[in-house]
């Protein structure tokens, strides 16, 4: 169903939006025919309802934006990268039905709507979770990150709020493209005051945001290190025994403080917090990587840093997630076995892949295969649109979830997946 938005006749509490904030209320008629049950949630720059759509069977969630975007370059961007957020596939992400500009310049997208509760409200950083939870929870966002990373988009604003735990344990990561999309604010800059604004939120923001002023990848990263530095611990990372909701608290009226936290202050080694001594070296160093000042010194995406945490529930964690991943290389007869663990895997003969397969007939980087773990199905995504990648020897254009007993390509290889 395509959700068609009027440019008249609009219920009295739409009518309101060119005068002042759009925000609707249980019980008001949105566009002619949508009814506004509860209001999920209000951010700076749009609000989040539950809603009933005709022609959808579950209630749905519906994001406007509050303020009308009048700049044509803005909207474009917008919509552009919204554009990109729908074509995302992977199940850790929240998924899009449809989006679109209304006449009057409001922003509009109609999602999955979830049970369950945000990360930060889910649990209180008061205190540790057990390591392989929380392990857990943040190899699942890496795996919601690593398609959006592949694709090019940096989120900005990786934070507990926009972590949804659904009722299953399930996690879903939120508001992709957010910052970029609908703020058009600068990169606080090196004398920052509070006349400037921080893209994202100040608590999980990264050392360059004072510096080269230039998020990658690798600044979700960081961020995304912080929230399992603090799950684990329960610790500031800048602060040496010092509770997390304490420094919150000390903070929560100069969140500049954060800022400067990030730019200057060292990491405390988190083995070196009450009660972490004992996790896994291997875990430690991932972490610790991942908080590096330095963004060319952190894993490079999500990809990355959820193959670290992929082993690390395997090897250290004695976490039954593997399944075995056969490769028959071109001219041979008898196929290699490996350990395949839940990940985000680039498949290609460039450096950067981690399923290598060195031959002509394989491009740098030709499919992606991400595997949320088990009872998930890993899900294979080609890169090429060549009709190189096939599943049962048919070619595929658009990502496809693999059954225990199928058979992919990539060039000349002939790969599988056994659970």
């Amino acid at each position: 169903m395509r959700l068609v938005l009027p440019s008249d006749g609009w219920p009295q509490a739409s009518e309101r939006c060119t005068t002042m904030p759009l925000e609707l209320q249980p019980g008001d008629v949105y566009a002619g025919n949508i009814q506004i049950l509860s209001v999920l949630g209000k951010g700076a720059f749009a609000c989040v309802y539950k809603v009933i759509v005709p022609g959808y069977e579950q209630p749905m969630a519906l994001k406007l934006t509050k303020e009308p975007v009048t700049a044509g370059d803005q909207a474009q961007r917008a919509l552009r990268e919204i554009t990109i957020l729908r074509s995302l596939t992977n199940p850790h992400v929240v998924k899009s039905f449809d989006c679109g500009l209304r006449p009057d310049g409001h922003i509009y997208m109609l999602m999955d709507f979830l049970e369950g509760k945000p990360l930060d409200e889910w649990h209180d950083f008061a205190s540790p979770l057990p390591p392989p939870q929380a392990v857990s929870l943040v190899h699942q966002v890496c795996l919601g990150l690593a398609e959006a990373h592949a694709k090019g988009i940096v989120h900005r604003d990786v934070k507990p709020e926009n972590i949804f735990v659904e009722s299953s344990g399930h996690i879903r990561l939120l508001d992709f493209g957010l910052a970029r999309s609908w703020d058009g604010s600068p990169v606080v800059g090196v004398n920052a005051t509070k006349a400037h604004m921080v893209v994202g939120t100040p608590h999980y923001s990264q050392p360059e945001q004072l510096k080269t002023r230039e998020l990658s990848p690798a600044s979700d990263i960081y961020s995304l290190g912080m929230i399992l530095y603090e799950l684990l611990s329960g610790c500031s990372p800048f602060h040496r025994e010092r509770s997390l909701v304490t420094i919150k608290a000390e903070f929560s009226k100069q969140p500049l403080m954060w800022l400067k936290c990030h730019s200057e202050s060292p990491i405390v080694p988190l083995d070196e917090q009450p009660g972490c001594a004992n996790l896994p070296s291997s875990l430690v160093r991932g972490i610790m990587r991942a908080l590096d000042k330095d963004p060319a010194a952190r894993p490079p995406d999500a990809s990355a840093l959820a193959n670290i945490l992929g082993h690390v529930l395997h090897r250290d964690m004695s976490v039954s997630v593997a399944a075995n991943l056969r490769i028959l290389h071109p001219g041979e007869t008898r196929p290699v076995d490996r350990v395949f663990l839940p990940g985000s895997y680039r498949i290609g003969s460039g450096e950067r892949c981690e399923i290598k397969l060195r031959h002509d007939s394989v491009l740098r980087v030709h499919a992606v295969v991400e595997w949320s773990g088990i009872p998930n199905r890993p899900q294979l995504r080609p890169i090429t649109g060549d009709g190189s990648v096939q599943l049962n020897d048919q070619p595929i254009h658009k990502p496809v979830e693999l059954a225990d007993h199928d058979e992919f390509c990539v060039g000349d290889y002939r790969l599988g997946i056994a659970f």
